[in-house]
């Protein structure tokens, strides 16, 4: 499902790319309508929205869902992976597509970013809908999330990772995919290995560490001024109740910072929300964006 190019693809999506910030991201779009931004996570690309582009295209919106900078079939630069460099990435995009603003959702890295793009550029962010990532200061420091930052300490010296950890790219991804998913069964086989094929396109691995390389520096300095910064557009967070990765603690810490905040939490579900329990959180997120399709149909 990695696309060879550009295209339509059988499934109903167009795979196209777009150069923002000084990089050319991938992505597949699907639909007419106010912009919708799926942003992913680690170690995924684009195709974690898989059940969600098609759904959220029919109702009315214009979806787009990158490979984010150093995934896939994105460009892989060896710098700019820090969160405001990412931030920026994101709002290249929405220009590349035309447009001033769009509702911005995340998962896990992708999360971090979208929590971190409405403090960094509010004009640009009509909505928001987080699911099980923390915010960018307080994801692995510290001793509160011990031991559950230990796979990211390791990630700080570069080849240490890959070289160990991820020296099998096929067994190492669906070992994580299973270990923080209440149900593996949402993953067939082909999943698994669509997501490991990608990890597999040069300095792809590396790459995606590297989002982890920035947290304790130089993203922790960049994000100082924005400590008291809140969100103010309407916010949804998503979020797996049974998430051993990204616990409950940290969406009530992200809660704090946001001024309009509907939150769904899903039982038996995971780290991987939006796959474990595609139907539910489809149905939660067009139940929060129905305002913005329903302006949008009035126009």
């Amino acid at each position: 499902m990695s696309a060879a190019g550009t295209g339509f693809d059988p499934a109903g999506w167009t795979h196209d790319y777009a150069t923002t910030n000084g990089v050319r991201l991938h992505y597949v779009t699907q639909g007419e309508g106010p912009l919708v931004l799926l942003l992913h996570g680690f170690p995924e690309h684009w195709y974690s929205w898989r059940h969600q582009i098609a759904p959220l295209a029919e109702a009315g919106f214009r979806v787009v869902a990158p490979d984010l900078r150093g995934y896939n079939l994105s460009d892989k630069p060896r710098g700019g992976y820090d969160i405001k460099n990412l931030t920026k990435d994101v709002r290249g995009l929405i220009r590349a597509l035309g447009e001033s603003s769009a509702t911005i959702v995340g998962h896990d890295w992708g999360g971090v970013i979208a929590l971190q793009f409405p403090i960094d550029y509010p004009k640009a962010c009509d909505r928001l809908i987080v699911m099980n990532a923390p915010l960018i200061r307080s994801w692995y420091w510290g001793r509160r999330n011990y031991p559950n930052n230990l796979y990211a300490l390791t990630m700080q010296i570069p080849g240490l990772a890959e070289r160990r950890g991820w020296s099998d790219i096929d067994q190492t991804t669906r070992r994580v995919f299973t270990a923080v998913s209440s149900d593996s069964d949402a993953f067939t086989d082909a999943d698994i290995e669509t997501f490991a094929e990608a990890l597999k396109q040069p300095n792809a691995l590396s790459s995606a560490m590297k989002y982890y390389r920035s947290i304790y520096w130089p993203d922790w300095f960049l994000t100082w001024a924005d400590r008291n910064k809140r969100i103010t557009c309407p916010t949804q967070f998503i979020w797996g109740k049974e998430d051993r990765a990204v616990r409950l603690p940290f969406m009530e810490e992200a809660a704090e910072r946001v001024d309009d905040l509907r939150t769904v939490i899903v039982d038996d579900a995971g780290h991987w929300v939006q796959q474990e329990k595609a139907e539910e959180v489809t149905a939660a997120m067009l139940d929060f964006l129905a305002p913005a399709s329903a302006k949008a149909s009035s126009q």
